[in-house]
């Protein structure tokens, strides 16, 4: 996903200096000369990565949610704007403990800005300022692949194995709720050419911050709708025990199956074809407007952008971009916050209406 923040980033390159930086520093170099930018590897065991944030102005943190703590105070170490794709939820909450150090050093921090979470809070979030109350919020993201499309690697390996093993947290009636991981299915109605998807709960960081962030909701209930082969493989592989970091014994010696498992997805070739899927974020905030019910309906639409990046890839990396622009400029406010009260969120929207992301907007 770093790789795909960098291609976006350089479409702005009369205003924008990119570093690119990966413990990798051949996998550094493929980015940067691939967006002519400098690159550099360090090592993560170090105090290295501090030191090099000093240079930078704001971070992409563009990594498996569990690094997101360390990156975090490398970059307040430095002096460094920070933001990232997401906690799961429990991070995410550990995060948000480092406001008051963030706002006393004068930099502000995003949890979470990539497709979902990040789009997906800041629909909510302009959903919640156009009705009067609000009561409920459903957020649902689904995907398909124009043509068909078999099993591949969608995000993180790390976090999809999470999302189908951890249980997943609902907000339900004013608490929150421990629920096993995939259950609550439902057969959602996907604009077309997505049609009808089955979603699930997953372990996600909306329920997390939007039940801390909008007045009088009782209710933030988030599901995932995956390709059909993606969520058949994975619910599978995790069906068997793969996901488990539980070591098992083989012939050469003990070997933990996640480790292997992600491993050998990360080896995976990437498609030989030009990308075809199509993704859309379907987040509806139910309350009141004008004294009678009313449902706002936030749909953002992805498709594959010009520089070859897939729609799912493109929907995820596009946000932080943005954000990490505005956060250099000086546009939000110190301080370390969920996307939903980060920015002036028509404005964000509409910046990202320019990159290249379809929204469609309805009170009903």
């Amino acid at each position: 996903m770093g790789g795909a923040a960098a291609r976006l980033l350089a479409r702005h390159r009369e205003e924008v200096d990119l570093l690119i930086l990966d413990v990798d520093a051949d996998r550094a170099a493929q980015v940067g000369g691939a967006v002519g930018a400098e690159s550099r590897g360090f090592d993560a065991t170090s105090g290295e990565l501090t030191e090099i944030l000093k240079e930078v102005r704001s971070v992409a943190a563009c990594l498996p949610y569990r690094l997101n703590i360390p990156v975090m105070e490398a970059a307040l170490a430095a002096g460094c704007h920070y933001a990232d794709l997401g906690g799961l939820f429990h991070v995410t909450l550990k995060q948000w403990e480092l406001h008051d150090r963030f706002r006393e050093a004068g930099l502000s921090a995003v949890m979470g800005i990539g497709s979902a979470p990040g789009l997906t809070n800041v629909l909510a979030g302009i959903g919640a300022a156009r009705l009067d109350a609000v009561t409920s919020i459903d957020l649902v993201d689904g995907a398909v692949e124009e043509g068909g499309g078999g099993f591949g690697v969608p995000y993180s390996v790390e976090t999809v194995l999470d999302e189908f093993t951890l249980p997943a947290m609902v907000f339900e009636d004013g608490e929150m709720n421990e629920i096993p991981a995939g259950s609550g299915v439902v057969q959602w109605e996907f604009p077309p050419p997505l049609g009808t998807l089955p979603a699930m709960y997953t372990l996600h960081s909306e329920a997390a911050t939007l039940s801390r962030t909008i007045p009088g909701v009782r209710d933030v209930r988030w599901r995932l709708a995956l390709p059909a082969a993606v969520h058949a493989g994975f619910a599978f592989l995790a069906e068997i025990g793969m996901a488990s970091d539980e070591p098992v014994q083989t012939k050469n010696g003990p070997a933990v199956p996640r480790d292997v498992l992600a491993a050998v997805l990360s080896k995976m070739p990437a498609p030989g074809q030009e990308p075809r899927d199509i993704e859309c974020l379907d987040v509806r905030v139910a309350g009141e407007k004008d004294g009678r019910p009313a449902t706002f309906v936030g749909l953002a639409k992805f498709v594959p952008a010009p520089e070859g990046l897939s729609a799912g890839a493109f929907g995820t990396a596009i946000p932080i971009t943005v954000a990490v622009r505005w956060m250099a400029e000086g546009r939000v406010e110190p301080g370390v916050h969920p996307p939903e009260t980060a920015f002036d969120l028509d404005g964000f929207a509409a910046d990202l209406e320019r990159e290249g992301v379809e929204f469609n907007f309805s009170v009903e």
